[in-house]
Parts: structure tokens; C-alpha cells; sequence
């Protein structure tokens, strides 16, 4: 399966469609990469192609999105996007870890601050959305799907019985790719996010995954710095263009 598409399982739309090889995602709104489209295939008529997508976001009151990375098809798709007055943003970068970088993590002492679970509790949940949104009741409630739409694994990290970080690993085919990891602004710089990172790639050890994949912003960088000394490569990048409604 390609790494681009073990990448938008573990971030599921609620809806897929398909226009000539391409994969189109939507899911309300909520999100870029449950609301994009994957282009990993040339259409045969790539202007046609693009009006039929443009097409079916108007219908769903959507902007037209594409994530661009380096597989994308046809090849100067991205020059094509621009040239049709598509914006560019989110520059990401896609960093991997292999099996056998697995290991270091075997033996990390058990933390009883750090809690792991195959379902998000309620407080894991108000966690995530009063850092990344959204905060509509509506939109909230198609992020759960969103959340809920891969088997995964959550780990939260409490103090005092607060909350004061998170994560998210993903398992799609073996594999594990790592989102929602965040701490609470006012109590970063202890250390929250690399524990919770580390109990994580425990928990992707045990359960011999054959390798673990993440997304970041290019502009994050203390996430990317903290990424790169738990051992995870840069192996990708990908941008959105979008045209708005």
C-alpha cells in the first residue's frame, strides 16, 4: 500500500469518491487531509478531471483541495493547479521509522502518568478540540468519526488528574502512524510530548509493527526537532492547493 495511502486511512474521510484515478476524500469540512483529494493516478483528461472535482465540492459546499506531493499525477499537476489560480499551503513533511528502530523503545519504565487505550475518553477528546479545534458541536462530532474511523491507540499523560498531553497512533496494515500529538501550551518545555511519544513506540514495539510514519509542518519546529531525536527520518513532503468557493 502506498505511504500516501496508509496516510489518509489513518486519518479516514467519511466519505470516498473516485474521479479517473483519483481518490477524492470529504468529511464536512473538518480537516484538509479528510477533505482533499489524492491524486495518485493520471486522468485521462486532467482539465475535465479537475472541473469534476471542483463540481463535486461546490456540491457538498466544499473548497476544492489537493494534496501534492511527490506522487501526485500527472506530474505537473501542481503547475496545473496554479496556473487555475489554486493557492498553495501546509507545507509537510512526512518522516518514517522502521522496525528495527523499534527496539530502543522495548524497555522504556512503565510511567503510571501515561495511560494508553484502544478508545478516546471523553476528557482525551475535550483535549484535542480546545487545542486544534474544531468547536462546533457538529464539526466535534464528525472529528469523533474521524477519530474513531481507524483502530488506534491513545495516550494521555496526567498530572495531578489533569491532562497535560496527548497522542494518537493509527494501525493500518501493520503499520502505525502517529497524529494528535500535543500538551497543554502553558506546561510545555517538561518533557510531556516526548513521554507520551516514547509510550507510544512501546506500545508500536509490542505489538511488532512493521514501521511507524508521521506528518509534520514544516514551520513546527520543535515538534520536528523532538521527531528527529526519537529517530524518525524525513523520507517525504506534500503541500494543499486549494481553490475556494
Amino acid at each position: 500500500m502506498p505511504l500516501e495511502v496508509l496516510m489518509g486511512r489513518g486519518w479516514n474521510a467519511l466519505e470516498h469518491g473516485h474521479v479517473d484515478g483519483w481518490e477524492l476524500r470529504f468529511a464536512a469540512g473538518v480537516t484538509q487531509r479528510a477533505n482533499s483529494v489524492l491524486p495518485l493516478a493520471a486522468p485521462a483528461d486532467v482539465d475535465k478531471a479537475i472541473a469534476e472535482v471542483e463540481r463535486r465540492c461546490a456540491e457538498r459546499w466544499l473548497n476544492s483541495v489537493f494534496q501534492i506531493g511527490p506522487g501526485a499525477q500527472p506530474s505537473d499537476l501542481d503547475e496545473r493547479l496554479a496556473a487555475k489560480g489554486y493557492s498553495v499551503g501546509s507545507p509537510t513533511l512526512v518522516q518514517m521509522m522502521g522496525a528495527g528502530e523499534l527496539q530502543r523503545f522495548a524497555d522504556i519504565p512503565a510511567d503510571d502518568r501515561i495511560e494508553l487505550s484502544e478508545k478516546p475518553s471523553a476528557e482525551w477528546l475535550e483535549f484535542f478540540w480546545s487545542i486544534e479545534g474544531p468547536h462546533d458541536p457538529g464539526d466535534r462530532a464528525i472529528s469523533a468519526q474521524i477519530l474513531r474511523g481507524t483502530p488506534s491507540v491513545y495516550g494521555e499523560l496526567r498530572v495531578d488528574g489533569r491532562i497535560e498531553s496527548i497522542g494518537r497512533m493509527a494501525l493500518v496494515d501493520g503499520f502505525g502512524g502517529i497524529y494528535c500529538v500535543l500538551t497543554r501550551p502553558e506546561s510545555r518545555g517538561h518533557g510531556y510530548s516526548r513521554q507520551v511519544m516514547e509510550s507510544l513506540l512501546g506500545e508500536a514495539w509490542t505489538r511488532e509493527l512493521n514501521g511507524l510514519w508521521l506528518q509534520v509542518r514544516e514551520s513546527n519546529i520543535g515538534a520536528i526537532v523532538l521527531y528527529d531525536s526519537l529517530g524518525f527520518n524525513t523520507v517525504s513532503s506534500y503541500h494543499y492547493r486549494t481553490r475556494e468557493l
